[in-house]
């Protein structure tokens, strides 16, 4: 009767041993799970200081303007270097379709530039968008035609790139260049 209680009790410490020790295991896991979204979408929780990003793109707002999720935050992007027509006017809503397709189903990094601020006047972060693969989102919108190239108040990182690019896209009259409304 004894090695009976014995054998039970052994069987039952086991048993207990397991259940807690997969309990823990799936106590790690499933915070190892809710912390996976934020490591897939950001390198950061927020827009400043960093020099680069990985964020999830919620909505392309025009041609130079797109609204990303950082956290459980959205913010809007300027992107630097260009500026594209507004979707109201002459070649706006081709502008911000191009820039959908360059963006579409892509990992999208955002780069700062000291030179240029954090944000705009109006609130929105200015940034390069670039894909995981490396393309510069800024320089190719320029260079298709779907944006010009614009300086504000300083020159940036990348000026002569996207001054080269739109030298290409009205040589060739590409998008904003070759368009009846710019005639």
């Amino acid at each position: 009767m004894k090695k009976l209680k014995r054998f039970k009790f052994k069987k039952l410490s086991y048993l207990l041993f397991y259940v807690f020790l997969v309990s823990g295991l799936g106590i790690v896991l499933n915070q190892s799970l809710k912390q996976l979204p934020g490591i897939l979408s950001s390198t950061s929780n927020d827009l400043s200081g960093n020099n680069e990003e990985r964020i999830i793109l919620s909505e392309v707002m025009d041609g130079d303007t797109i609204k990303v999720i950082i956290g459980n935050t959205r913010q809007n992007v300027r992107l630097i270097g260009l500026n594209a027509p507004e979707t109201k006017d002459c070649m706006g809503d081709w502008s911000r379709i191009e820039l959908e397709k360059l963006l579409e189903g892509q990992t999208i990094l955002l780069e700062n530039d000291s030179t240029q601020g954090d944000v705009d006047k109006y609130g929105r972060f200015l940034r390069y968008v670039r894909t995981a693969g490396g393309i510069n989102i800024n320089e190719k919108l320029i260079r298709i035609g779907a944006a010009k190239e614009y300086t504000y108040d300083k020159d940036y990182k990348y000026k002569e790139l996207f001054v080269d690019a739109q030298n290409t896209a009205k040589k060739d009259k590409l998008g904003v260049w070759g368009a009846p409304c710019n005639r």
